[in-house]
């Protein structure tokens, strides 16, 4: 099923089996996106940062220290791990997990101007019109393909017999349920090349989730994360789902974390100097969680690369 308004194609994938979260992630994002853009920056990086000088070209109006620059530099240091900034590789196909509002999927298709498909599945709409009206304001449409599609039902994408050699999962997984995760690696792994890499960026929890306690009461799933991991239970699920770990390590840094969770609850005392939205009250609240776990080591943001 297509669903095309005016000039804005996305396709629509329903599996057999309803997710019941689904709805709480997608009104997460529900929310204007200009607002998102006051708060996290113009480009919409939503993964955290990477902060410091770095050799890749930018906006001249853009300060090296932004959310932007920030957001941009963490992916890019991904890359560089998982072996995907070697001159002369590029990837034939390129999936997204979560793609936002598609900020990751255009840097791709410029970072790898000859990978013929990239694809990126969602399950907000309002994210999902917004990413096809800026695919198609680029003149990217013709290679990206976008899909409202929960994650456990990857196995259904189009062109099976077209696999996938690099798929992003960064910040998705923090709204999964554990059954969901395994639905959803288990899907994704059949649809991946042999040796395809798998490049992730996650919430975890460096203590047993049991002895975790908030530095705010946990009386509401702020931003649709209920559901926490620790790096080992995402660890299992990757190799129960027949992934092999290649790299695991804390990045961002702690201290780049706090840095980015101090700039966006900046943003949203700012932007709302009143009345704060339910999403962004929700977010300035889990930056303050996450700031107070970060400074006691119990929580992190970590890169996994693994492979298939």
């Amino acid at each position: 099923m297509t669903a095309d308004s005016g000039q804005i194609p996305y396709e629509l994938i329903n599996g057999p089996v309803a997710d019941p979260y689904q709805p709480r992630v997608a009104e997460t994002y529900s929310d204007a996106t200009h607002l998102w853009q006051d708060v996290i920056g113009p480009g919409l990086w939503f993964q955290f940062g990477v902060y410091g000088q770095d050799d890749m070209p930018a906006p001249q109006d853009e300060s090296p220290e932004s959310l932007d620059a920030s957001g941009r530099r963490h992916l890019e240091r991904q890359l560089d791990i998982a072996g995907l900034n070697d001159h002369g590789r590029e990837p034939e196909r390129i999936l997204d997990v979560g793609f936002g509002w598609g900020t990751a999927l255009e840097h791709l298709a410029r970072r790898f101007p000859h990978c013929p498909r990239l694809d990126g599945v969602n399950i907000s709409l309002t994210q999902t019109e917004y990413a096809a009206r800026r695919t198609a304001a680029l003149s990217l449409a013709g290679r990206v393909k976008l899909y409202l599609c929960n994650a456990q039902d990857l196995w259904l994408l189009p062109d099976p017999e077209q696999p996938y050699d690099l798929v992003l999962m960064r910040g998705s997984i923090t709204h999964f349920s554990a059954g969901l995760l395994d639905a959803a690696l288990r899907a994704l792994a059949s649809r991946m090349s042999g040796g395809g890499t798998l490049v992730i960026s996650e919430s975890l929890y460096n203590i047993p989730l049991q002895d975790y306690t908030s530095a705010l009461p946990d009386d509401e799933d702020r931003l649709a994360c209920g559901h926490r991991k620790t790096l080992n239970l995402l660890a299992d699920a990757l190799m129960r789902n027949s992934f092999m770990l290649q790299d695991a390590r804390r990045l961002p840094t702690d201290e780049d974390v706090i840095h980015w969770l101090q700039d966006v609850r900046a943003n949203i005392e700012r932007v709302f100097p009143r009345e704060i939205p339910k999403a962004f009250r929700e977010l300035r609240d889990t930056a303050v969680n996450l700031t107070a776990a970060l400074h006691e080591g119990t929580y992190s943001v970590y890169s996994i690369i693994a492979s298939r």
